[in-house]
């Protein structure tokens, strides 16, 4: 008797349990907004997280723009929010501002090191993955996007660059840059002085992602007629990649300016289709 009562309560319990609820593992979409991920005044993140994501979700790494002196993540949470409506989970961070003094390419590598490693030990916490990160950024982000790519231990698996500086240790596009007057910031990010005619100090090469590339799916978007950082340092990238046959794509805009006309609406939806589509290719 006592066995048969305890086989009426467990089906009862069974038959009477509420099987509309999600299941235990559904997740909802989140925002979090301003987390530090260090120490510095700087070291702040918005993180967007996916319904339902899993360790098999995307998460892409933003890096803004600014010439490696100025700038906010806020400029990136445009791509940030069509990430987050394809499904795709992100960080965008800010950064310490290069000087003459102290804080140079390697420094402002370090802090996105800090913000993967803060996501990395977050994982579990977010239903994130742990590695095979994508690092995007636009103009200096794009910079940083591809020299902490190529040269970081880390497991990366694509990088995104619009309008990217790849080749720093080009002389003519060091003395354009001396005349639009934006080699100061330059020098700043770089931590040496560009004298023309001089030899050149080797950070300008080691600051260049054009002699660090390594096998990672890298999507490249510039425009034609760029007034700050040439187009020919997206085709010099590209070629160099073609000739380590590595995954890569180059996305020309036609006499398109710095910003690769992203204000136009029919560009700006090419230019975040052809990143989510990346993303979702090589992200997994």
């Amino acid at each position: 008797m006592t066995r048969l009562l305890i086989w009426i309560f467990f089906w009862g319990l069974v038959l009477g349990c509420d099987c509309t609820k999600k299941p235990a593992s559904y997740l909802a979409a989140e925002k979090k907004t301003d987390v530090a991920y260090g120490t510095f005044p700087s070291s702040k993140m918005d993180v967007y997280l996916p319904a339902n994501r899993n360790a098999q979700t995307p998460f892409v790494i933003l890096i803004h723009v600014g010439s490696w002196v100025s700038g906010a993540k806020e400029e990136q949470t445009p791509t940030q929010d069509s990430l987050l409506a394809h499904g795709i989970a992100s960080a965008n961070i800010n950064y310490r501002f290069a000087d003459y003094s102290q804080v140079h390419y390697l420094q402002l590598l370090a802090d996105i090191d800090s913000a993967v490693n803060f996501c990395i030990n977050h994982a579990y916490e977010w239903s994130t993955k742990k590695e095979n990160f994508i690092m995007s950024g636009f103009s200096a982000g794009a910079h940083l996007a591809l020299l902490y790519g190529f040269t970081t231990s880390r497991k990366i698996s694509a990088i995104i660059a619009e309008s990217a500086p790849t080749d720093l240790a080009d002389t003519a596009v060091l003395n354009y840059e001396t005349k639009i007057g934006m080699i100061p910031v330059v020098e700043e990010m770089v931590g040496e002085k560009y004298v023309q005619e001089q030899p050149l100090a080797p950070a300008f090469r080691a600051a260049s992602p054009m002699y660090h590339v390594t096998e990672i799916p890298t999507l490249l978007i510039h425009g034609t007629a760029d007034y700050l950082v040439p187009y020919s340092q997206a085709v010099n990238l590209d070629e160099m990649l073609t000739s380590k046959n590595i995954t890569h794509k180059l996305i020309s805009i036609p006499g398109a300016n710095h910003d690769c006309n992203i204000n136009v609406s029919a560009t700006r939806t090419m230019i975040y289709k052809e990143v989510v589509g990346w993303t979702l290719e090589y992200g997994k």
